[in-house]
């Protein structure tokens, strides 16, 4: 060939894996003159992981070569699992064989013949590919002569040497962004990091902000071109942009959102259909088309693209697309003339579906609604003056969208019942938490977007265009067998073999209103996997929707935008095959780029939100509050407030006993007193400390007196050293600065190995797609905002850490990750005095670890006795530990 091509030669090897093979073996195959070129092409793609090269010079595929390549994911224990390229398990690494690879590394990972005490595929790590992380996050700390970054991550447990000259005479305790110097540069043989940006003091909101905006690689500005073709966007609908439009602005036509909303991308009619009280009813569902001024191709559109979606932050929202449009021309505004992609749907008034049609349209909003004002009329109240005329059209929606949620849960949808702690910050700063439930006002919006996102989805997959479906595959058996052992420990005997969501349905139906409710709400999502985007059309299990898309954000979510372009394509006859075969080319990593860019959001706004729930509960220290019982193991108790805040009791603080953990039963019991702490369990409790930065929140039994806390020993200094010493030093004397944040050492205190992972925070905000309990059924949780169908988020596809280590301080006994069983006898500790399974736990969040997991239940426990020996190893090198 007269070209080299990295298509053609890895397909070569593809086509012919029998064997390894030779430089000259390829030259003749493809016929190459230049040796040279193809020696260095192979080269290239032994360094990228595609092939490996071998000791005598020949080349093959890591797969055919027992190797699997993959993305490391390291968990809070310190252990890891490489998340395979080519799908399949999942591959446990023991923290001692991760061969210096850090969180999120592309990796080559060997899989050991034996596996693991439970199970599982493990290996070691062989060589990193690619460094997953660039600059770290952190917090700035001095210890012996050192300057060390001490990463907000938990899956990072080292932490890094700085070079002094970056440094210069920076506070400890400062917020700082550091740049990564792997070993692969510098030569050394230890990363260390170099200041590049000082974000600002310790806990401070605009701080942390800045700071998750940094660690999750947001974008917080648009580009100059991008801000350029948004401000040539006009500001006004005019004539020529109506023209061959469907004109509905006479049709009467509202938005109902939340208080706070600023721009409205769905909005509703309805329309009577012949005559009688029990006629048809016309339902117009009419989205703005964003399509029509972002053009593909554009700046607007690629940085649109490279977003993927809106990302909501406590008291921010960084836009997917500038301002210009998402809060003008394409909110559908009181009053105001906007284009708009309208889905008219004639139902029965029973819900059924009697025809429907697509049509581009120009609407105009007669009033801006909000929830508050739609549930109070619903409730038996009056709409608004100058709003009434609209209460008859309400009333019939209201009616109808709840024969549409009855139908669609009677057809299986998963209604899970969770509630969200929305965290609001207004203008002069003070923070606000309050719960967030579905209602009847919310179940009318997000009935009819979930309508609308089914019918386009069947639509389109009934013409087989192509398009970015939104997908839920069914559980695992797997998955469904530990979902039912774990069922069967609360009393419900189950026959999963087969599991429809049906079956699941039923299982919340029966735990209704008992005590286990929540635990048993947890385990069905535990046992779901994550809703995704795909160019395949694979139905949605927690829907029990047989297609489903998303159409009705496209302001916001990136695919939406996508589907809106195909719709109109199709309805403007312009889908060639030409055109269609391209989409069938470009949607497969669309998808997977949109999907990828949804769960960074997620873990942003979540990591936000819980800095500041520990914020609200700083402020709040000594109060009493009413909890609920969501989480045990042997270390603690998790309590969920009324407004969803969640806090850990730990059993250092339940001084009136020696409580025992009954792993059977998921409770801490009194070995004395026989007092119990069990799931669902109503407990008064008393907000005893927080710590904003680790988002820490630590309860006490409100009967019981807040402790005195005592003073620091020696309080840390935040002045730098007269003079720093280098990373380079560190390593000639040996000294690896490593965190405490696994295998039980992070905090001043504390002995408990291997503690479970927390589990996730709910997200604040209004999901018109999906009721709290449909949100959650598929994902987890509403996101801030205005987010109108995060109704399918799915569960997490990984846990972290399944069971709990060892008791740790106070008065606790059971089963720790070792298998033995341990007792303390502390009286309550100072809050500072923590067991690194408490540290551990906690951030287990960021790694979307659900409650499941803090009850030792889990559906995906963590190799317990294999992570339990690692521990027990000595360590050869000397180790710096930072509080």
């Amino acid at each position: 060939m007269s070209e080299l091509d990295t298509d053609q030669v890895m397909r070569f090897f593809l086509d012919h894996p029998e064997r390894p093979w030779h430089v000259q073996d390829i030259q003749r195959r493809f016929k190459v003159e230049d040796r040279a070129a193809l020696r260095h092409l192979l080269a290239e793609l032994a360094d990228g992981g595609r092939l490996i090269r071998t000791r005598r010079r020949t080349y093959g595929l890591p797969q055919e070569m027992n190797m699997v390549l993959g993305r490391l994911q390291v968990a809070s224990g310190g252990y890891g699992f490489v998340i395979p390229d080519a799908g399949g398990k999942d591959l446990y690494v023991p923290a001692d064989r991760l061969g210096g690879a850090w969180d999120t590394d592309r990796v080559m990972a060997r899989p050991n013949p034996m596996k693991s005490d439970d199970g599982r595929p493990s290996g070691e790590i062989v060589r990193i590919i690619e460094r997953g992380y660039q600059r770290v996050v952190g917090t700035l700390e001095y210890a012996r002569g050192y300057a060390i970054l001490r990463p907000d991550s938990v899956r990072l447990q080292q932490r890094v040497l700085l070079t002094p000259e970056s440094v210069g005479k920076l506070e400890g305790g400062s917020r700082i962004v550091a740049r990564m110097v792997w070993p692969e540069e510098s030569g050394e043989r230890e990363p260390f990091g170099e200041v590049v940006e000082f974000l600002g003091a310790e806990d401070d909101p605009e701080v942390e902000t800045r700071a998750v905006i940094v660690k999750y690689d947001l974008k917080a500005e648009f580009d100059p071109d991008t801000m350029k073709e948004a401000a040539a966007v006009p500001e006004e609908v005019t004539e020529e942009m109506m023209a061959g439009r469907t004109d509905c602005r006479d049709v009467t036509t509202v938005t109902i959102d939340g208080e706070d909303a600023k721009d409205y991308d769905d909005a509703i009619s309805i329309e009577r259909v012949g005559t009688g009280r029990d006629g048809n009813l016309r339902v117009g569902i009419h989205i703005a088309d964003v399509s029509y001024y972002v053009a593909e191709g554009t700046s607007l559109d690629k940085e649109a693209k490279e977003r993927a979606t809106s990302v909501y932050l406590p008291g921010r929202v960084l836009p997917m697309l500038p301002e210009e449009l998402s809060n003008g021309i394409c909110s559908l505004d009181e009053g105001k003339a906007r284009l708009a992609l309208s889905l008219f749907v004639e139902l029965s008034r029973t819900g059924e579906v009697a025809a429907f049609e697509f049509k581009e349209t120009v609407i105009r909003s007669d009033a801006r609604l909000t929830y508050k004002q739609v549930q109070e009329f619903s409730d038996g109240g009056r709409m608004p003056a100058g709003r009434r005329r609209l209460e008859r059209d309400l009333k019939v929606l209201l009616n109808l969208t709840q024969e549409l949620r009855k139908a669609r849960i009677g057809a299986g949808a998963l209604d899970f019942n969770f509630t969200e702690a929305r965290v609001e910050v207004d203008d002069q700063g003070a923070l606000h938490v309050t719960p967030v439930r579905s209602n009847s006002a919310r179940q009318l919006v997000e009935e009819l977007m979930l309508l609308a996102n089914r019918l386009v989805a069947g639509e389109l997959s009934r013409r087989d265009v192509p398009a970015l479906f939104r997908v839920h595959e069914d559980p695992s058996t797997e998955k469904i067998q530990g979902l039912q052992k774990a069922l069967a420990k609360l009393g419900y005997v189950l026959d999963l073999h087969h599991a429809e969501p049906q079956d699941l349905q039923a299982i919340l139906r029966q735990a209704a209103g008992k005590p286990e409710a929540q635990l048993v709400n947890t385990l069905l999502l535990r046992s779901l996997k994550q809703a995704r985007y795909s160019s395949e059309d694979l139905g949605h299990f927690g829907l029990a929707f047989e297609s489903y898309l998303h159409f009705t954000s496209p302001i916001r979510r990136y695919p939406d935008l996508v589907v809106h372009r195909v719709v109109r394509a199709l309805l403007q006859h312009r889908l060639s095959p030409t055109l269609k075969e391209r989409m069938k080319t470009d949607f497969p990593a669309l998808a997977e780029h949109a999907s990828d860019r949804e769960r960074v959001a997620e873990e942003a706004e979540r990591d936000l939100t819980r800095y500041f729930h520990s914020r609200w509960a700083k402020e709040h220290v000594g109060e009493k509050f009413t909890g609920f019982v969501v989480g045990v193991t042997n270390f603690g108790v998790f309590v969920e407030l009324t407004n969803a805040v969640e806090g850990l009791m730990h059993v250092s603080h339940l001084v009136d006993d020696y409580y025992l953990y009954i792993e059977d039963q998921l409770m801490l019991m009194g070995k004395h007193t026989r007092k119990r702490y069990r799931m669902g369990d109503r407990v008064e409790v008393r907000i005893l400390a927080a710590n904003p930065t680790q988002r820490q929140i630590d309860l006490i039994p409100a009967d019981m007196p807040m402790p005195d806390v005592e003073a620091e020993e020696k309080q840390a200094d935040t002045r730098p050293p007269g003079k720093l010493k280098t990373p380079q030093q560190g390593v000639a004397e040996g000294v690896v600065a490593k965190g405490g944040s696994g295998k039980g050492g992070s905090g001043k205190g504390g002995a408990a190995k291997g503690a479970a992972a927390k589990g996730g925070q709910a997200r604040g905000g209004a999901s018109k797609e999906a009721s709290a309990g449909t949100a959650a059924g598929t994902g987890g949780g509403a996101r801030n905002g205005s987010d109108k169908d995060a109704s399918d988020k799915g569960a997490p596809s990984k846990g972290g850490s399944g069971k709990g280590g060892r008791g740790g301080r106070g008065r606790s006994a059971g089963k720790g990750a070792d298998g033995r069983a341990g007792e303390g006898a502390a009286a309550a500790a100072k809050p500072q005095a923590r067991a690194g399974a408490r540290a551990t736990e906690r951030a287990g969040a960021v790694s979307e670890v659900d409650r499941a997991a803090r009850g030792a239940v889990a559906a995906d426990p963590e190799p317990a006795a294999a992570v339990a020996a690692e521990q027990r190893k000595p360590k050869k090198r000397k180790v710096l530990r930072f509080g």
